[in-house]
């Protein structure tokens, strides 16, 4: 089966891929994001342009970073916020704050027939820290896990990898792709 992964991020193409041990074919479209704080709710509405566009298996995922602070926020809106502001900045604007726990969510959708979506997530809480370790994939520098002393961008791929909500969301699913494949 040729599974497609709408995402125009290859840092997540690549992560999936391994995460699934099996090589996912980029889907790169311009998907619209509404705007919520419902992950759930976001990452159903990509799910059905995707298929829309290919009417084929497709994977869509987003990921989630939740300040417990600020309620809901950054929630799904995280890329805008480190667009806007930067790592240093939503470390600075917490800062104001003395609760600096946050929860870090991934959603993870499947549809192989555009009909029964699927959903996966992984979550994992954490504390919100000034930037250490590699910038190179959105909040990776700023998210330290709970029981670790590294932020995600400081830790060895493999270990981010098995603690992580993406890993964990990808261990949901590679589940039920065994389960499904059992079946027929």
């Amino acid at each position: 089966m040729n599974l497609h992964f709408a995402t125009s991020n290859t840092n997540k193409l690549n992560e999936l891929s391994e995460l699934l041990e099996y090589r996912l074919s980029p889907l790169e479209l311009d998907l619209q994001e509404i705007q919520t704080t419902d992950l759930q709710e976001l990452v159903k509405h990509k799910l059905k342009q995707a298929y829309e566009h290919i009417h084929a298996p497709v994977i869509v995922e987003d990921t989630s970073l939740y300040f417990k602070a600020w309620n809901e926020l950054p929630g799904p809106l995280v890329k805008w916020f480190i667009e806007n502001l930067g790592l240093a900045g939503m470390v600075s604007a917490l800062y104001q704050f003395k609760d600096k726990s946050a929860q870090a969510v991934c959603c993870l959708g499947y549809t192989n027939n555009g009909k029964s979506m699927y959903l996966f997530e992984g979550k994992v809480k954490g504390l919100i820290v000034k930037p250490r370790g590699s910038l190179n994939f959105g909040w990776d520098a700023i998210f330290q896990p709970s029981e670790h002393e590294q932020t995600f961008g400081e830790m060895d791929p493999e270990v981010k990898n098995r603690i992580s909500p993406r890993g964990k969301a990808a261990t949901k699913f590679k589940h039920f792709l065994t389960q499904s494949a059992k079946q027929t």
